[in-house]
This record gives structure tokens, C-alpha cells and sequence, in this order.
């Protein structure tokens, strides 16, 4: 069996991005710039909310007063606020949702959000200065939009990286991440899919604060 919802970047290229590019694959990130056609206000208003987060999280990167150790925490709290993860988990659990009871669905989204943010938070030991650049915006369906982006490794090497975000009352918040065009919910949900199957709820649960536990 695969090691428990291993991230899709760590099985694509993009397991060769170090700092700034890891941190634009935890976090949605990226710098905005103008594709020809005329974006839609929906486009113009999740790149917006992302440019937010690259202000806030270069700020944080920038602040030689913190440690560390109070950057990792500061940036893994901006992860948790810039996703939507009741969507996102409900997206990897898809059919096996109903399964689930309330109890079930919330623990299972509380330690699906605490193992990603964990994970995550390491990129900083290595963040550097590669650059990113904003290819173009797509919308989606149900009013989503794909944001595609483009990291600029040092060799010469670009790693593609979209992020689909989804407004939800009045803010855009991601969704989905697909790295060289691996869907990181549709690899979650492959293997939540095993566990569930032959295990059932709670042990997909048990499995995913274990490796919340082990991260701490």
C-alpha cells in the first residue's frame, strides 16, 4: 500500500522544487501576471485574494525578527486560512462521504487539514528564490477558477503547478492543487479509497492523526 496520502508532488516532478516553489504548491501561491484575453471578475477577484497571500506570506518570510520555528507556525496558520478544507475533503472522500457520519466527517476533516498544514510547513527549511510566473486563468464549473502557474527552477527547468480555488460567501479559497497535471484530491482520494474500503471510517481517521502525531 502507498505510504498514507502521500502528497501528488512528492510523486511528480515538483518533488525537485525546493523554498519558494514548495511553498507555492503548500499555499496556492503565485506572481500574478496578465494572460491576453479579458479575464472575467471572478478571475480578477481570486487573483486578488491570492495576491493577498503571497503579501502576507513574504512579509512573515522577510521578518528577520521571527524564528524559524514562528515562521513555519505563522505560514502553516495562512495555509489552514487559504484553503477550503470541508470542500476539499468532501472531494476526497467523494462517494465514500455518505459513509461517514457527522462525527466521522468532522474528525476526518480536522485531521486531514492538520496532517496537510504539518507537511507543508517543512518546505521552509529550504525556501529560496526561485521565480514564479501566472501562465493564464481558466473558469471552471460550479463558478471555479483555475489559476495556472508556471515555477522557474534554477536550472532552466519550469514545473507546472495549478491551483483551482472556489469562492465561498465572499472570498476565494483553494481547492485543489495539480502539479505537472497530478490532482492532489484526486491522489488523496485513491488512497482514502483503499483504506476506506477494507477498513472503514474511523480506521482512515486513526491513520491520518497518526501521521499528524508522528509530524509533531
Amino acid at each position: 500500500m502507498p505510504k498514507l496520502l502521500e502528497v501528488a508532488v512528492l510523486r511528480t516532478r515538483c518533488a525537485r522544487v525546493a523554498g519558494a516553489g514548495a511553498i507555492a504548491v503548500a499555499l496556492g501561491l503565485a506572481l500574478f501576471a496578465h494572460d491576453a484575453r479579458a479575464s472575467t471578475p471572478d478571475e480578477d477577484a481570486a487573483r486578488a485574494a491570492v495576491q493577498d497571500t503571497i503579501d502576507r506570506v513574504l512579509a512573515i518570510l522577510g521578518d528577520d525578527a521571527l524564528s524559524l520555528d514562528q515562521k513555519k507556525d505563522q505560514v502553516e496558520a495562512i495555509a489552514i486560512d487559504s484553503f477550503d478544507f470541508d470542500v476539499i475533503s468532501r472531494l476526497v472522500l467523494a462517494r465514500n462521504y455518505k459513509k461517514f457520519d457527522d462525527r466521522q466527517r468532522s474528525d476526518f476533516t480536522e485531521a486531514f487539514k492538520r496532517h496537510l498544514s504539518a507537511t507543508y510547513r517543512d518546505t521552509l527549511d529550504t525556501f529560496s528564490d526561485e521565480a514564479i510566473s501566472i501562465e493564464s486563468t481558466r473558469p471552471e464549473s460550479n463558478g471555479d477558477v483555475t489559476v495556472r502557474s508556471a515555477i522557474h527552477l534554477d536550472d532552466g527547468d519550469n514545473v507546472r503547478v495549478d491551483y483551482r480555488c472556489r469562492k465561498r460567501g465572499e472570498r476565494w479559497l483553494g481547492i485543489d492543487v495539480i502539479v505537472e497535471g497530478v490532482s492532489l484530491v484526486q491522489n488523496f482520494r485513491a488512497q482514502a479509497q483503499e483504506i476506506v474500503s477494507n477498513d472503514g471510517p474511523d480506521a482512515l481517521i486513526e491513520r491520518l492523526n497518526t501521521k499528524v502525531h508522528e509530524a509533531s
